[in-house]
């Protein structure tokens, strides 16, 4: 295995290769996937990073992590370590007028010039332009998936300077994805769960200080779906408190009136932010771990008629 890192965009956005030996796929070459983790747009989860690129290089693909610009990753590039906890509290002090890198759309820009970056080197990588997509969880889903409902649109295209078909994804994997950031508040505060401190955190470093009526348009993913969304994949758990199904269950009704091929898997238990499923990423649960098999399975299918 190939493993370097570089840095992209002009915040701190980082893209770790994963490359595979030579050998397998030479002459169409290997397909390819941006893993983009969770975390809140807060931080990036090293559980949903390196473990779940390992999965797909076993299954004979080139991987790109991209750990998109947040406040944890601007941490990270000082030399500075922090755990999860710390920044919270750091992001509760942040000033209303300091621009983090993970205010939207800036991460979607980041997604964007990482899928380009692989098609302009798809012959130097060994990869096939027409099979590369993305896999993001909680709020790297809601990074995947804005890529995949905004990737065709003459607003992204002129952020980029690129013509969309640089960064068009091929598929898209969307594990416990958050995808409408109001309906969720709504159904926590309905519940009478969730931290309101927590939530207005979440908010700033997604939305800025000022959430304008655009910018909520174009975060809220299910609101933004078109004919040009790539085939997708979506799991999810029933027992998730922090991010829940009617995300995914409002995402794929939005598919299936666009006719987009769609598959959904949601299982009864398992909390948020389960990565693999496994003992190896923390939060083991076996019925859910069986997500990789169908994930696997499904992008097997997908990709054989391209």
């Amino acid at each position: 295995m190939n493993l370097q890192s570089f840095y992209i965009g002009d915040k701190h956005a980082e893209v770790t290769m994963m490359l595979g030996e030579s050998g397998v796929y030479e002459k169409e070459g290997r397909p390819a996937v941006v893993i983009c983790p969770g975390g809140s747009y807060m931080y990036v989860s090293d559980r949903e990073a390196e473990p779940v690129g390992y999965e797909f290089l076993a299954k004979g693909y080139h991987v790109f992590i991209l750990r998109y610009s947040t406040l944890g990753s601007a941490m990270r590039k000082e030399g500075n370590a922090v755990n999860r906890d710390e920044l919270y509290q750091i992001a509760s002090m942040v000033e209303a007028d300091e621009t983090l890198g993970s205010e939207f759309p800036g991460p979607l820009v980041e997604l964007a010039e990482t899928m380009t970056f692989i098609r302009e080197n798809c012959h130097e990588f060994n990869v096939n332009p027409d099979k590369i997509g993305v896999i993001g969880f909680s709020a790297g889903g809601h990074l995947a998936a804005s890529l995949g409902v905004h990737w065709n649109t003459s607003w992204l295209k002129g952020l980029t300077g690129t013509e969309p078909r640089w960064y068009k994804p091929n598929f898209q994997i969307l594990s416990y994805p958050i995808l409408d950031f109001m309906m969720n508040k709504s159904i926590a505060e309905e519940r009478g769960i969730g931290d309101p401190k927590y939530m207005t955190t979440a908010s700033r470093m997604i939305f800025g200080p000022h959430v304008t009526d655009e910018l909520l348009d174009r975060a809220t993913l299910a609101k933004n779906i078109s004919k040009d969304v790539p085939p997708t994949f979506i799991w999810h758990t029933v027992a998730d408190q922090l991010v829940f199904v009617q995300n995914s269950l409002d995402f794929a009704k939005g598919l299936e009136a666009h006719q987009i091929p769609w598959e959904l898997h949601t299982f009864k238990s398992g909390g948020h932010g389960l990565s693999l499923a496994t003992e190896m990423t923390g939060n083991e649960d076996r019925r859910a771990a069986n997500w990789t098999g169908l994930m696997f399975s499904w992008l097997q299918e997908t990709l054989k008629e391209k």
